[in-house]
């Protein structure tokens, strides 16, 4: 029986959006649940597992450049396993894309505050953004349709935990690349170059952040900015790191004046700063002469695709471990596979133009422009955020 397709958000821990205090109320007692709250029926009476377990007969490399296993080169942040040559008939695609088949649809954590990448629309009540849409694109590789996807919002803290548990799939939510990340799950290649800035208020003359010393600047927990500003300055001259649950988190404390920075990725600050006409973004040059030997490219702040990491399920044999780690192996090439054709094709440049180019305000340069190998982590020279 063929099924409509559906699209299905499990909305745990929203938060507070941003501008919401200007919408208008999301639901009354007695409204119907939203499209994407209904429950999604598994496909053929199989239930979602809460976490894959020992796989057989998957396809894909067993050494991962960039990614921990018992034949991993030395790690490198950006890097993932190549993609496949071409994307595989269903049946051929491995364990790990099986299940998802199986139980017909794509879980994926988002971030639900973070417009233009990830936010609630509380007038339709669905989530959207670049993030979303990429989730879409992945979807509709492995099931034909890209609204099969079931939504999980996540905060910056709960991103690594989820997809390392096996309580979603995948997690297209701004989640940086980084070899202590690897340590407990995968990543596709890059598919954005996002880099750390700071927001102050408007007017207030901070300008560098030397201007910040002694200053608290905030962070979300979990956070790659959190550490950075943490581990920034050395000495007196030091902004003090502190941080809240989510960034919004620190967006309100800032508004309230208890803070007076908010540091994060500057694709998410830009969507603060289209909120609030209050706030502006300093630049990369507010970090000159504060920043270590990386310089700028200490910055940055590469997303990819994280993936759970199967083959540390407790219990498992090192035959079982091998398998699993082939399954997810193969899992993230099919990935790298979707995210090259949409780099090299029209579907990334439209994302982009949709959700991004206006609030961002800069040129959408796919990530393979700056790795001509990608995704094997090395950025030609110049490149980076």
């Amino acid at each position: 029986m063929n099924r409509r397709a559906r699209v299905v958000a499990v909305l745990v821990a929203l938060g507070i959006g941003l501008g919401l205090a200007a919408l208008p109320g999301c639901a009354t007692t007695g409204s119907p649940l939203p499209r994407q709250a209904r429950p999604l029926p598994p496909a053929d009476g199989v239930a979602a597992p809460a976490r894959p377990g020992a796989a057989a007969g998957s396809a894909g490399p067993s050494s991962t450049p960039g990614q921990p296993g018992p034949s991993a080169q030395p790690c490198i942040a950006r890097a993932s396993v190549p993609p496949l040559a071409a994307l595989p008939p269903p049946g051929a695609r491995g364990s790990r894309i099986e299940a998802i088949r199986r139980y017909g649809y794509l879980r994926v954590g988002v971030t639900t505050v973070a417009p233009p990448f990830g936010s609630m629309n509380w007038r339709t009540m669905e989530v959207e953004g670049f993030d979303p849409a990429i989730a879409g694109e992945i979807a509709g590789a492995i099931l034909g349709d890209p609204e099969l996807v079931q939504f999980r919002a996540v905060d910056t803290r709960d991103r690594e935990a989820l997809v390392a548990d096996g309580t979603v799939d995948i997690v297209t939510g701004t989640m940086t690349m980084t070899c202590a990340r690897k340590e407990r799950v995968r990543f596709s290649g890059v598919y954005y170059e996002a880099a750390m800035r700071i927001l102050v208020p408007a007017g207030a003359g901070l300008r560098t952040v030397g201007d910040l010393a002694g200053r608290p600047v905030c962070s979300s927990q979990g956070s790659t900015s959190f550490e950075k500003i943490a581990n920034l300055v050395r000495g007196p001259g030091r902004p003090i790191a502190v941080n809240r649950v989510g960034i919004v988190d620190c967006l309100a404390a800032l508004q309230r004046g208890e803070v007076d920075a908010v540091a994060t990725d500057d694709t998410i600050l830009a969507g603060m700063r289209a909120e609030d006409a209050t706030v502006t973004v300093l630049g990369p040059e507010a970090f000159d002469g504060v920043l270590g030997p990386a310089g700028r490219a200490g910055l940055d702040e590469p997303y990819g695709v994280a993936i759970g990491r199967t083959d540390l399920a407790p219990g498992l044999s090192p035959a079982e471990a091998a398998a699993n780690r082939a399954a997810d192996d193969a899992f993230v090439a099919f990935v790298n596979r979707v995210l090259l054709d949409m780099m090299t094709g029209p579907t990334w440049n439209r994302l982009h133009t949709r959700y991004l180019r206006d609030v961002l305000r800069v040129p959408g340069v796919p990530p393979n422009a700056i790795q001509p190998n990608w995704p094997d982590g090395v950025l030609v020279t110049g490149g980076g955020s």
